[in-house]
């Protein structure tokens, strides 16, 4: 222990020196990327706060309804960000809150936010686990809370390696409420004194906005009886596959719409030219009178609405080896979805959906064909999509689960 002790501290001043010698160039790269807010003082709250550390967009979205329910209960809410989309949706979602981008994990910018906070309780979503965040907050004696936490087998080989280390400077976790029974056997394996609960997938209580669909199509310039395929969180390639076999479905859908929603926003511009030449139009310049054959979302917060009024949902991340992204969401509008064979970051959520027979799992091969199959069977896809929804409803218990376990660690 006291090995692992001197090498976090000599770390520590090595990363120190880092960041001071380099401060100039990371300002340089946080304006360019807008990340100059991860530098600055946070602003101080008037009560102390539950600080949420939620990296990105599927975080944010994760504990979404979990922050509707503390903020009901009265208790004042900070939330972190990493990523500059992750902000952007947690702002737009809760434009009330104060809201950090907090990526840096040096020490002294992290004992900052704590000693201008004063955070009562941190609740990290997920698999966030920080050293200096860790450290900070067992050094200012403020416990922390992991939610709707997951960890992969090969995280856990990782972190095991420095357990010691993670035992030492954790010592403040309190609690760990596990997504899935083997997300708690891996997270006791590593947090050997720490309490872990199986408290169930919060991306499961999902609270959307309820749409008109007639609206958002007429808004669109969308048919009735157009068949609308939306591409949920494309990622590199996904784009090159549904337009590769883009003319195959256009022969036996003559009516097909395709909405392609990337992850990353800030890939816009590569997939302007990789479109160049297709009858495609941008949401933020749309002329619904115009007609098109794909529609590009290219703003924050569409997503849902793109949701709501489709036929069939492609969950993007999931054709290469991304990880998959979240197909509850296409679940609580009753659609169809279909996902690729690379899910890892989403498996409890399609392990569960699949058992139900409420979603397809495809790959690159199979694409066209399940894509073909239910663009004929209208009757399979609504069964798809009402059990998708059934599934939601049977595990929305993930919620009460998490907010008990946080009020006893608030006591």
């Amino acid at each position: 222990m006291k090995l692992y002790k001197a090498l976090f501290y000599l770390l520590n001043l090595l990363l120190e020196v880092i960041y001071f010698i380099s401060y100039p160039l990371l300002r340089l790269i946080g304006a360019l990327y807008q990340y100059n807010e991860s530098f600055q003082r946070p602003a101080r709250c008037q009560e102390r706060p539950i600080l949420i550390h939620a990296a990105s967009v599927g975080e944010v979205n994760a504990a979404a309804a979990l922050i509707r329910e503390l903020l009901q209960e009265g208790y004042p809410i900070h939330i972190n960000t990493v990523t500059v989309t992750g902000r952007a949706l947690a702002r737009s979602i809760f434009p009330q809150l104060s809201i950090s981008l907090a990526p840096v994990d040096v020490l002294h910018l992290r004992q900052r936010q704590m000693r201008i906070l004063q955070p009562r309780l941190i609740l990290i979503v997920e698999t966030e686990i920080w050293p200096n965040m860790l450290y900070a907050a067992t050094k200012a004696a403020i416990p922390i809370v992991f939610v709707n936490a997951r960890l992969s087998e090969k995280s856990l080989k990782n972190y095991l390696k420095i357990a010691p280390l993670l035992q030492m400077i954790g010592s403040s976790i309190k609690a760990i409420m596990a997504q899935s029974a083997e997300d708690k056997m891996r997270f006791e394996k590593l947090f050997t004194r720490v309490p872990v609960t199986h408290a169930g997938n919060l991306k499961f209580c999902l609270s959307l906005p309820d749409f008109d669909e007639s609206t958002i199509k007429a808004d669109l310039g969308i048919r009735e009886d157009d068949f609308v395929i939306s591409w949920g969180s494309s990622r590199p390639g996904e784009e090159e596959l549904i337009l590769g076999i883009l003319a195959e479905p256009k022969r036996s859908i003559p009516a097909l719409k395709v909405i392609l929603a990337p992850r990353h926003p800030k890939r816009i511009p590569e997939l302007e030219k990789l479109l160049s030449g297709t009858n495609y139009q941008k949401l933020s310049k749309l002329d619904p009178q115009r007609g098109w054959n794909i529609l590009l979302i290219d703003t924050l917060g569409h997503l849902t609405k793109a949701y709501a009024i489709s036929d069939l949902v492609i969950v993007g991340g999931s054709f290469y080896d991304f990880g998959g992204h979240n197909p509850l969401e296409p679940a609580y509008y009753s659609k169809a979805i279909i996902i690729g064979e690379y899910y890892s970051s989403c498996q409890d959520s399609v392990r569960i959906l699949a058992a139900a027979n409420a979603i397809i799992i495809s790959d690159k091969d199979s694409l066209l064909e399940d894509i073909l199959a239910l663009a004929a069977n209208r009757p399979q896809r609504e069964d798809l999509g009402r059990k998708a929804k059934i599934v939601l409803t049977e595990n929305a218990h993930a919620l009460n689960v998490h907010v008990r376990g946080i009020k006893q660690c608030l006591n």
